[in-house]
């Protein structure tokens, strides 16, 4: 599997935490007491996989980028 292979992957599954998350989210207006406090804690965790992910994913396709980058500065 290459780097961009792998960011792909990450991107996907950014895509697909987003999509669980918009899903969440009305039900923020249905639920009450320990439901929602329940709730709010899954959108929690999901929000910061989620972020995770973009985050691999951009670091990931940039990492020949940076390499390259750095390879000017030492010349």
């Amino acid at each position: 599997m290459t780097i961009n292979e792998l960011a792909h992957e990450y991107e996907q599954q950014y895509k697909v935490l987003s999509a669980r998350l918009d899903a969440m989210k009305p039900l923020l207006c249905v639920y009450r007491g320990e439901d929602l406090v329940s709730l709010r804690r899954k959108i929690k965790i999901y929000y910061d996989m989620a972020c995770e992910c973009r985050r691999t994913a951009s670091m990931l396709f940039g990492y020949y980028e940076e390499d390259h980058d750095n390879d000017r500065l030492y010349q």
